[in-house]
């Protein structure tokens, strides 16, 4: 070190990650008021937002898997789990550089594709219906495997849900491209036409009288539910 330099402390990027990977590991639960205490008085504003933006940049840069009470069922509402360790000063390996696509570009993309997951086609804030849990939405790219970075044009980058987003889409074929696509369309009725038009020209899809009974319907309890598909099945005359 040269004479009269002093080594760099620390910056609240480098503290955080290297606090959850020394004290908190693997597995372990953490809250915002532990990550406060970490940066300790002097460190940069704290605020909640503050360290949103760290947990942000820890996940898309840094190559952590972080999950709130929106992942994880188990957590109180202020508690977060640590899935997977990124990168940290403990390493010894360089910070990645931060090339995924800007603030502006994911805005861009999300409302473009109407705030719904292009894949299975949820909104940001419904849920799911096997678990309840809420949907959340994030960038990936159209071809399975790819990075995403900022030299990912417009057209490879679509809306996810995390949980289409997962590593599990790693296994899927790459998806169909229009010459593909287009001769099975110019078979289907008129009627089924006219309406993936209007969906793909609003961008979303219609709610019929039956999305809207079906959510009533599975907000009942199990035994009520029971008793309703029942009571379909003798309207309709199902065996």
């Amino acid at each position: 070190m040269a004479p009269g330099k002093r080594k760099q402390a620390f910056g609240d990027e480098q503290k955080i990650p290297a606090f959850l990977a020394a004290h908190v590991g693997k597995g372990g639960v953490f809250t915002m008021r532990m990550l406060r205490a970490a940066l300790g008085e002097g460190a940069m504003p704290n605020d909640k937002e503050h360290l949103n933006r760290r947990l942000r940049t820890l996940r898309r840069r840094d190559g952590w898997t972080i999950a709130s009470q929106r992942d994880d069922g188990s957590l109180e509402h202020d508690e977060y789990r640590v899935v997977e360790i990124g990168w940290h000063p403990g390493t010894g390996r360089a910070r990645p550089i931060n090339d995924s696509p800007s603030d502006n570009t994911r805005r861009y993309v999300h409302e473009r594709d109407g705030r719904r997951c292009v894949i299975c086609g949820i909104a940001a804030g419904e849920e799911y219906d096997d678990d309840g849990k809420v949907a959340r939405l994030t960038l990936g790219h159209r071809v399975p495997g790819k990075r995403l970075t900022r030299t990912a044009t417009m057209d490879e980058l679509q809306t996810e849900c995390s949980r289409c987003n997962e590593s599990v889409r790693d296994e899927l074929v790459d998806p169909p491209t229009l010459p593909q696509v287009l001769p099975s369309i110019r078979l289907l009725p008129v009627a089924i036409k006219r309406e993936l038009f209007h969906r793909l020209r609003d961008n979303r899809r219609v709610r019929t009288r039956a999305d809207d009974a079906h959510e009533s319907a599975r907000r009942l309890s199990s035994s009520e539910r029971e008793q309703l598909i029942r009571e379909l099945q003798a309207m309709i005359g199902e065996r």
